[in-house]
């Protein structure tokens, strides 16, 4: 009776199991020792759409299964039989729910005495957690403006790139393209114009490159295309070139035409360079597009070894000249401006120098630019806004113009004019005797803060010049929009005065426009007495050049304005 009773318990109990398994939503199957299917659950049946009867006593080769698929999940179940050890496993199946991903478990069943006798396998659907961490990870390595690959999946497939072609004889270029005065665009049109104009660039930007290509935004305005396995170096340049090309025709964004140009930096990775890295190649393509950008723009540039040289020198000048300013070797010189007919001092500029550890004294030239690249313009700005005022409460009596030049950045600041205001203060000058210089590439970033800036100098009796007359993108535009005090004609106009009769009238023209409207000229870049004569000539009153001195220290402006007082 207890034996009939428990053989009746065992049955419902395997019974129950039956059922458990065949309503488990994961699908269940069990191997022999020889990989035959001898269990597989209602689930596996659903899914694969084979009766159960074809399965029990089967080898998956000989349900039809896939070879390469057979041979994979067979010595998976073997390597269980012969450790003893489960497994898990993620596999992505096609069934007749499609494409999913599975969860694959698998687990000895032991006899008394230890050894295997079967392996079960459940797999779990885990499609959806797949599916919303595939969505994770896409988020975390694309650009959600643009649709593009971003930074971090940019370094990551130009890291791939480079090892796969080690002891190929493939090259690796990488092509940065900037877009030409994309700032004035987002400031005078507004962001939503400036962000549809950035997914316009990106499209026209990948309808250039090839399938199996990277294209990527970098950051602001910057995109960068990896280009694999390159058979010829010189399709980088091609690249570059159809890119500079198809964007000077206008971008259509938000019902506004938007016209813009591209600079392109380009390095490129041969099988017999030494081994670099993504962030070397990006850094190469980097410095490469601002050599493109200040040979006018619209065009591009490829990094070598040249490019690598200056680089290197560029990196050396702005790690030290990040300490220069704290160590006091930063200065300020003041070149004279003198009345062409006497010779006498009228106003002086204010120009950097850096008394180098080396023992050399470097020209503002040196350096200046790197100081605008690394932002260090700004606090080098304010230290010689401070050391001006200064000097002008030293040069009051004598009533000196220093004219002292702004940084594009440093007009573009916020807090420019109460950093003005507190240094006047601090020193108790008149603010007549500043007169602030700026140049016609400083007015392109034409956004509230400039004008504002320029306005609030011109409310506080601060006169402005603009430097390098002639040599800007609209400089009778900047005349008509600004109040503008003084013209600086360029050098360029000056070196040939003499006997080019071209700089000769464009040079009449100048000052002639400026003495219409009221405004003082002089001229820059004099070096000859000839020179100085045609000035003359022309009805310009003033210079500075060589001529007269070069940029010196406070102290030999003492001197000369003590041999020579005179009333301004």
């Amino acid at each position: 009776m207890v034996n009939d009773t428990g053989d009746a318990t065992l049955a419902e109990r395997e019974a129950l199991l039956r059922v458990i398994l065949d309503l488990t939503a994961d699908s269940i199957v069990r191997f022999d020792p020889d990989l035959r299917y001898d269990y597989v659950n209602d689930r596996t049946v659903a899914i694969i759409g084979k009766p159960r009867e074809d399965w029990i006593g089967r080898t998956q080769a000989e349900l039809g299964f896939p070879p390469e698929e057979v041979a994979v999940r067979e010595a998976r179940v073997q390597k269980v039989f012969d450790s003893g050890e489960p497994a898990t496993y993620i596999d992505e199946i096609e069934n007749l729910e499609g494409r999913r991903f599975y969860e694959m478990q698998l687990f000895p069943q032991t006899c008394e005495n230890g050894s295997v006798a079967h392996v079960v396998v459940v797999a779990r659907d885990i499609t959806a957690r797949m599916v919303a961490e595939q969505r994770l990870v896409r988020a975390a390595r694309t650009d959600p403006l643009t649709g593009l690959a971003n930074r971090t999946a940019l370094v990551e497939d130009l890291e791939r790139a480079l090892d796969d072609a080690v002891g190929s004889a493939a090259s690796t270029a990488v092509l940065l393209i900037d877009l030409d005065h994309f700032k004035f665009v987002n400031d005078s049109l507004g962001h939503s114009v400036g962000d549809g104009f950035l997914r316009c660039a990106a499209e026209r930007i990948r309808g250039c490159v090839g399938a199996g290509q990277l294209v990527a935004r970098h950051g602001g305005d910057e995109f960068v295309i990896v280009l694999r396995e390159l058979g010829d170096p010189a399709d980088a340049t091609r690249l570059a070139e159809h890119i500079v090309d198809v964007f000077r025709a206008p971008l259509a964004t938000d019902g506004e035409n938007v016209a813009t140009t591209a600079s392109v930096g380009i390095s490129v990775a041969t099988p017999t360079d030494a081994p670099r890295t993504a962030h070397d190649l990006i850094r190469e393509a980097d410095t490469a597009m601002f050599v493109a950008k200040a040979a006018g723009r619209d065009g591009f540039a490829v990094f070598d070894a040249a490019l690598h040289r200056a680089a290197q020198e560029r990196f050396r000048i702005a790690t030290e000249l990040r300490a220069a300013l704290h160590h006091g070797e930063l200065a300020v010189w003041y070149q004279p401006e003198v009345d062409l007919a006497d010779g006498s001092i009228q106003a002086v500029e204010a120009l950097l120098r850096w008394h180098h550890p080396s023992g050399d004294t470097y020209s503002a030239g040196r350096f200046i630019d790197i100081a605008a690249e690394t932002g260090l313009i700004v606090d080098i700005g304010y230290w010689a806004l401070d050391q001006i005022c200064a000097q002008a409460a030293r040069w009051s009596a004598d009533r000196l113009t220093i004219r002292m030049n702004l940084a594009p950045r440093q007009l573009a600041a916020a807090d420019l004019l109460a950093r003005l205001d507190a240094a006047v203060a601090r020193h108790g000058i008149d603010v007549s005797q500043l007169c602030v210089e700026i140049t016609e590439t400083a007015l392109l970033e034409d956004h509230t803060t400039v004008r504002e800036n320029l306005a609030g100098l011109t409310d506080r009796g601060i006169a402005i010049a603009i430097d390098d007359f002639g040599t800007g993108y609209a400089s009778l535009t900047y005349l008509r929009r600004y109040h503008i005090d003084v013209i600086k004609i360029d050098r360029s106009f000056v070196s040939d005065l003499a006997t080019n009769a071209r700089d000769r009238d464009l040079a009449a023209a100048i000052v002639a426009l400026a003495h219409h409207l009221g405004m003082t000229v002089t001229a820059e870049g004099i070096e000859t007495a000839e020179q100085a004569a045609a000035l003359r000539a022309l009805g310009c009153s003033r210079g500075q050049g060589y001529l007269y001195d070069p940029a010196v220290e406070a102290a030999l402006i003492d001197r000369r304005l003590a041999e020579s007082p005179v009333d301004r």
